[in-house]
């Protein structure tokens, strides 16, 4: 197996949308690119990744495998790319090899692999009718404003705007994103939808995004969020189940 992408820092951010939520688990390292699906240890939330082979510079595998990998680590060794090396990843008598080369120096990590669980995770059948694409900051920003407030936040969608409430002892929030403005991409909804989330794994799922990030926020109200973006050439969605609040 050999599996180069020009730019290090660029396969630091893209597993970055991985261990912000999951610690360990199995890469599929399959013919058309890798794959990566697990639930969070609370089993409350999801991520699905996909890094197509196109990512890479140049993707080539003897058979296609499975990689018990701990992700913290492997985002911690990635973390030593610099800017101008390219990362190679290959694998030598049961260790993950990671190489850095720029145009006069090379450095190689070797990365024990782990025992996981054999067992994919499948993703939740839910039909989404309603959703909106809006830039990555503008919800980083209110869910820094939603955190000084409470732990949770109500997500709301309609024709006209995607809104973010929070109500906590200390003070309520109300945050409008008018449709045809600059934060919102698109919105695409009939009757609108609602539900409310834990906010600290929002702010998770969001946080290997950068200043030119479009997240599509797939929402139904009271039923799971699916939340997706693209980094670095990957492709990650989130689901995230809801809390149910009763009148």
């Amino acid at each position: 197996m050999k599996l180069i992408v020009q730019d290090a820092p660029a396969l630091k951010s893209a597993i970055d949308s991985i261990v912000c939520l999951v610690e360990e688990g199995q890469i599929e390292i399959k013919n058309d690119g890798l794959y990566f699906r697990a639930m969070d240890p609370s089993q409350i939330s999801m991520v699905s990744f996909r890094m197509p082979k196109e990512a890479f510079v140049e993707y080539s595998i003897p058979e296609e495998m499975k990689l018990g990998l701990d992700i913290g680590q492997l985002s911690n060794v990635l973390a030593r790319g610099k800017k101008g090396e390219s990362a190679e990843l290959s694998v030598e008598d049961g260790r993950l090899v990671i190489k850095f080369a720029g145009e006069k120096h090379k450095r190689t990590f070797k990365v024990s692999l782990i025992e996981t669980s054999e067992r994919v995770q499948k993703e939740p059948k839910i039909e989404f009718g309603n959703y909106a694409k809006i830039r990555a900051d503008a919800i980083k920003e209110t869910l820094k404003d939603a955190k000084l407030l409470s732990s949770h936040v109500k997500l709301q969608l309609t024709p006209e705007q995607f809104g973010v409430e929070v109500r906590g002892d200390s003070g309520d929030l109300k945050a409008e994103f008018q449709k045809g403005s600059s934060e919102v991409i698109e919105i695409s909804t009939i009757s609108g939808a609602r539900a409310t989330f834990p906010l600290q794994y929002l702010e998770d799922m969001v946080k290997a995004t950068n200043s030119a990030s479009i997240v599509t926020v797939n929402l139904e109200t009271d039923k799971p969020l699916k939340l997706e973006y693209e980094v670095e050439g990957a492709k990650v969605v989130y689901y995230l189940a809801p809390r149910i609040e009763t009148e």
